[in-house]
């Protein structure tokens, strides 16, 4: 696939992809969390070679009940808190497998921790997935075809840890506030971290997967 870029949050995402691609010549990029997604240096090195497009891979929370741990989801369109709207490449994104559940997303400033937060933000706004980079990323590389898939890695039926502290103003996770916030709250700890390395396991063996499809 020429000229292509992968983006995927820093940490435990972009290891889980490194190993799915690594026998692959796709350029692949961790970024920052949140808002700072868009200013990683790295990225803004990359953008000045203009690459012909753009694939963001990671994992995401689900905001319904029935969601599942596990499940592949693309995004169609992704939103912000205010509900300003931006679409994704619809012809990148019908390269994908028909089999993947396609999806509104919503990017927050903080993740949600409760059922209830995230199931106010569902009937609000009709999304059914929400992340912390996706509409950053989106408003950033406009004029770049772009497409977004994730991994679910929790439902809209477990409460998770407050982590609205573990992260830095640079978006970088930091190790003792995200041990406190797990500690506080042990069995939402455990939901939280066998979602994320089921999620992981999905996106690892997926993400060559993508990569061919997108290549056709």
């Amino acid at each position: 696939m020429t000229s292509c870029l992968v983006l995927v949050p820093q940490g435990a995402e972009y290891q889980a992809v490194q190993g799915g691609l690594q026998h692959s010549n796709v350029a692949i990029l961790p970024l920052r969390a949140g808002a700072a997604a868009v200013t990683t240096p790295a990225l803004i090195t990359a953008l000045k070679a203009l690459p012909a497009m753009i694939l963001v891979l990671g994992v995401c929370g689900g905001l319904h009940p029935e969601d599942r741990v596990g499940e592949v989801v693309v995004y169609t369109t992704c939103q912000d808190e205010e509900g300003q709207m931006y679409f994704l490449d619809q012809r990148l994104s019908a390269k994908l497998a028909p089999a993947w559940r396609r999806v509104k997303g919503i990017t927050t400033a903080k993740t949600l921790s409760k059922v209830q937060e995230k199931q106010a933000l569902a009937a609000r706004w009709g999304v059914e997935v929400v992340d912390m980079e996706g509409v950053h990323l989106v408003k950033a590389l406009q004029g770049i075809p772009l497409v977004m898939v994730r991994v679910i890695s929790d439902g809209g039926d477990r409460d998770l840890p407050n982590l609205s502290q573990a992260f830095d103003a640079q978006g970088n996770l930091q190790p003792w506030p995200l041990a406190i916030a797990l500690l506080r709250n042990p069995l939402a700890a455990a939901h939280l971290i066998q979602g994320s390395l089921k999620a992981l396991k999905v996106l690892q063996r997926i993400a060559p997967e993508i990569v061919r499809q997108l290549s056709r």
